[in-house]
């Protein structure tokens, strides 16, 4: 499975072969998140997330061990760090993830 959200953690490439690139575009998950990510080289890329009711979210780190960059379309930045990355979100906002 590329992407799911489960008992309210979105998760991105869990059981899926690192050796195998893959995409996917605007899955809607749990929580009212379109989220699209691509795995390539067996390198998860930037992470993008809408969401559709700015609930909270709560995302299983894809770059195990890494820092998180979160980036919003009016320019804002965040730095985030641990196994789970938690935040709360704006109805309508995009945020693009990065690891770091």
């Amino acid at each position: 499975m590329v992407c799911m959200g489960h008992q309210g953690v979105v998760r991105l490439f869990q059981v899926w072969p690192h050796n195998l690139d893959a995409s996917f575009h605007n899955i809607r998950v749990e929580g009212a998140f379109l989220v699209s990510a691509s795995l390539e080289n067996g390198e998860i890329g930037e992470v993008t997330l809408f969401s559709e009711k700015g609930r909270d979210l709560t995302l299983q780190n894809p770059w195990k061990g890494r820092d998180v960059e979160v980036r919003t379309k009016g320019g804002g930045k965040q730095v985030l760090s641990g196994d789970r990355i938690r935040m709360k979100t704006q109805e309508g906002a995009t945020y693009t993830f990065t690891g770091i």
